[in-house]
C-alpha cells in the first residue's frame, strides 16, 4: 500500500501544487456558514489505492465537504475500506483504514470554487462560462478552463468543470494534466447537511495502532 500512496500522490497530485489552485470562496448555503455536504461521485483519480482492474475506470466514493476540508471514503477492488481525510491548506491529512492512519504531508483538495472567477486574477488563467445546466439535480454553470499550470481542479491545467450555481462546488470535471487518461469527477448526488468535526479528525486509536497501511 506505500507504493500505492506514493504513484497516488504523484498522479492525483493532492500536493503543495494543488493548494494554490483558484481561491475558494464561501458562499450562502440556506441554514450553513460555509458549503457542507455529503456527496456521491464517481472518479478515475483513486486508481493507484483502489488497484483498479482497468486503468482510468470511474470508481464511486463518498465525500463529505466542509469548506476547505474533504474526507473521501472509498474500497479497493477487494473491498477493504479506506478514508482519506485532506483537510484545510497547510495542514496534514491521512489515509486511514480499518487499523492504523498514515499521514499525507501537505495534502488538499479543494471542491469550493469562487462561483463568478473560478480561474482567479492570474494574468495567464483562461475560464470562459460556455453554459448552463443541471447536475446531479442542482442548478450549475459550465466552465472551460486552461492554465499555465495544473492547478484545476484534480491538479489539471484544462478541461472542463461544473459548478453548484449557488455553492461554487465542483459538480463534476474532466481535464488534462499532460499524461495519462483524462482525469474526471462526476457528482451523482449531493445532500447539503452539516458535517460535524468528527468526520475531518483521526480517531486516537489509529494513531497509536501499529502504521499496517506501511507494511
Amino acid at each position: 500500500m506505500r507504493h500505492g500512496v506514493r504513484r497516488w500522490l504523484l498522479a492525483c497530485a493532492l500536493g503543495p501544487a494543488l493548494l494554490t489552485a483558484a481561491a475558494a470562496t464561501e458562499p450562502a448555503t440556506p441554514g450553513l456558514d460555509e458549503p457542507q455536504g455529503v456527496a456521491e461521485v464517481l472518479t478515475n483519480q483513486l486508481g493507484p489505492l483502489t488497484r483498479a482492474r482497468s486503468r482510468g475506470a470511474l470508481e464511486p466514493a463518498k465525500v463529505y465537504f466542509r469548506g476547505k476540508s474533504v474526507r473521501i471514503e472509498f474500497a479497493d477492488r477487494d473491498g477493504k475500506a479506506f478514508a482519506m481525510l485532506l483537510p484545510e491548506t497547510g495542514q496534514v491529512g491521512w489515509l486511514m483504514d480499518d487499523a492504523s492512519a498514515m499521514p499525507l504531508p501537505n495534502s488538499g483538495l479543494p471542491v469550493v470554487f469562487d462561483g463568478e472567477a473560478p480561474c482567479g486574477s492570474g494574468m495567464l488563467a483562461q475560464c470562459a462560462r460556455t453554459g448552463t445546466g443541471q447536475q446531479a439535480g442542482r442548478d450549475a454553470v459550465h466552465w472551460r478552463y486552461r492554465l499555465p499550470n495544473p492547478t484545476g481542479p484534480g491538479r489539471t491545467s484544462r478541461g472542463t468543470m461544473w459548478l453548484d450555481a449557488e455553492t461554487g462546488v465542483v459538480l463534476a470535471y474532466e481535464g488534462e494534466a499532460g499524461v495519462g487518461p483524462a482525469r474526471q469527477w462526476r457528482t451523482l448526488s449531493v445532500d447539503y447537511q452539516p458535517v460535524p468535526d468528527s468526520m475531518f479528525e483521526v480517531p486516537e486509536d489509529r494513531l497509536r495502532a501499529e502504521p499496517t497501511l506501511r507494511r
